[in-house]
């Protein structure tokens, strides 16, 4: 039987390969990647949809063993409640950081986003994990989903009525732009808005349930078999949703939390598999590399590349992310070089986390 630091190894992997997934997808070289690379522009499902759910479920997982392991040696759950919270508060106020240079004047500043939706999961199921049981949190996912569903689809939305799932005439949009006015991704809606954050929780206590499964200290092979059949049912459930209420990122539909929640448990079967039954672990050293600081990992990519979008370089009209991109691969096809970018990008970082993990340095908050 694997030891608990051991059995993080494969957490720790499949962590980070959602944040390589991030950093690859969120950091191309142009505005025009491939289309697996890019999010669905409203209804259905890429690559890139499947990450930053897989980020909450790994989230959640992390949550009940680190957590769970902190109860068990004896802490008050004011004190883990209120670390839990600082650690939420200084996640948002990064996702604002970030949000300055990824706007041109602070009149569209993004109020929502990535960084934001993290720390108000992070801290809701912190709060249901230390003050409920799992029967009690198991309903509050599925609660979650079916309001969230039910309200997305009987409230009218002034104008355009009930059960509307266009871009404007949804409720999460309406909600969002009764909030946030201009403060948002796009003009009308927001990815990450605050409706369709209740769903997001959902798809971490996901995480959460098979974080309980890890600390039950059964085989790692027994474990995996739990991931895979709990992922299989999830992804099977969505997909029948999906007949009446479509797969959509934007919307975070419950169609797409299950569908997405299913894949991620699915990945995170396989690594855990192949990690703590086969004892394969080398290839798992670059995502591990990210896993251990994926926090740092995620922020300094996402300002690094915020700052290189938002100087323009004097004279051009061109920031410094369009120049490199066009300076080093501008002999390739746009999407070609949208994804060569974005690989050297992720190297770059791999290079500056490998340092750091060398060092034994892991950044927390």
């Amino acid at each position: 039987m694997a030891s608990a630091s051991e059995r993080i190894s494969s957490l720790d992997v499949f962590r980070g390969m959602t944040i390589a997934g991030m950093i690859l997808v969120n950091c191309p070289g142009n505005d025009n990647p491939y289309p697996i690379l890019a999010h669905a522009e409203w209804d259905g499902l890429t690559f890139a949809d499947l990450i930053f759910p897989a980020f909450l479920v790994t989230m959640g997982v992390s949550l009940a063993v680190s957590l769970g392991r902190r109860m068990d040696q004896g802490e008050r759950p004011f004190t883990v409640l209120a670390q839990a919270f600082r650690r939420s508060v200084i996640i948002f106020v990064l996702g604002l950081v970030v949000s300055a240079f990824m706007v041109p004047h602070l009149g569209v500043f993004r109020i929502p986003g990535v960084l934001q939706r993290i720390a108000i999961c992070n801290f809701v199921c912190a709060l249901l994990f230390l003050k409920t049981k799992p029967l009690t949190q198991a309903l509050a996912a599925l609660g979650l989903v079916t309001l969230y569903s039910v309200l997305t689809m009987l409230v009218p939305v002034p104008g355009f009525g009930a059960g509307e799932l266009t871009p404007d005439g949804n409720l999460a949009s309406y909600v969002d732009r009764l909030a946030f006015g201009n403060h948002m991704w796009a003009e009308g809606h927001d990815p990450e808005g605050l409706l369709s954050t209740l769903p997001a929780i959902a798809t971490t206590l996901l995480g959460v349930f098979a974080g309980y499964r890890l600390r039950s200290k059964l085989r790692p092979g027994k474990e995996a078999l739990d991931f895979l059949l709990a992922g299989a049912l999830s992804l099977a459930l969505g997909v029948i949703c999906s007949h009446w209420i479509p797969i959509n990122k934007n919307l975070w539909s419950s169609s797409f939390t299950l569908v997405t929640g299913g894949a991620a448990l699915i990945t995170l079967a396989v690594c855990h598999w192949i990690i703590e039954s086969l004892q394969w672990r080398a290839w798992g050293l670059p995502f591990e590399v990210f896993g251990k600081n994926a926090l740092a990992s995620y922020f300094l990519s996402e300002l690094f590349y915020g700052v290189q979008e938002f100087i323009h370089l004097p004279g051009r009209d061109e920031n410094i992310k369009e120049w490199l991109c066009q300076t080093f691969f501008g002999f390739l096809s746009v999407p070609n070089a949208a994804l060569a970018y974005s690989l050297i990008y992720l190297l770059f970082f791999l290079g500056v986390m490998g340092l750091l993990y060398r060092k034994r340095i892991f950044i927390k908050v």
